[in-house]
């Protein structure tokens, strides 16, 4: 995966999640990166609160094309997901600039972002993939500051 993102050749996350928050109502919850016949493929969850749908997305990364869409009812598995994306509603911000705070100070590359809630804390979860390491960091979504106790490498 490392050598496919250093090459370069792909829309940056980003500009995937701002064009589908465009185009749906709902809150992305999740975005994963993984290789698929050595394609980099984006991966994006989002949850629709209202009507209680979560929707799954796959996008080729090189040119945003989408590969794969469906929907389904949300299930009690996603409910740390699902309160999380009422805070980032709450807060009148979307998932993608969420995550473009988060990494702002970040090395590496974007591979995992994903909203969760636990211990009263609503939170986003990202994972960065640089030449060295793999890096998790998690970023608080009412103070909107890193959580240096759930920070690990």
């Amino acid at each position: 995966m490392h050598t496919l993102l250093i090459n370069g050749e792909f829309l940056k996350p980003i500009v995937v999640m701002e064009q589908l928050e465009q185009q749906d109502k709902g809150t992305i919850c999740d975005f994963d990166v993984e290789v698929e016949e050595g394609l980099l493929v984006y991966k994006i969850s989002m949850v629709n609160v209202e009507t209680r749908k979560m929707s799954k997305y796959q996008y080729r990364a090189l040119d945003g094309v989408l590969l794969n869409e469906k929907s389904s009812a949300y299930g009690s598995d996603d409910i740390g997901s699902v309160s999380a994306a009422k805070m980032l509603q709450a807060k009148h911000m979307t998932f993608s600039a969420l995550v473009a705070l988060a990494i702002e100070n970040q090395q590496g590359y974007l591979t995992q972002a994903e909203l969760d809630h636990d211990l009263s804390i609503s939170y986003l979860e990202l994972k960065l993939l640089n030449q060295d390491s793999k890096n998790t960091i998690a970023f608080d979504i009412e103070t909107l500051r890193p959580l240096p106790l759930l920070k690990w490498d």
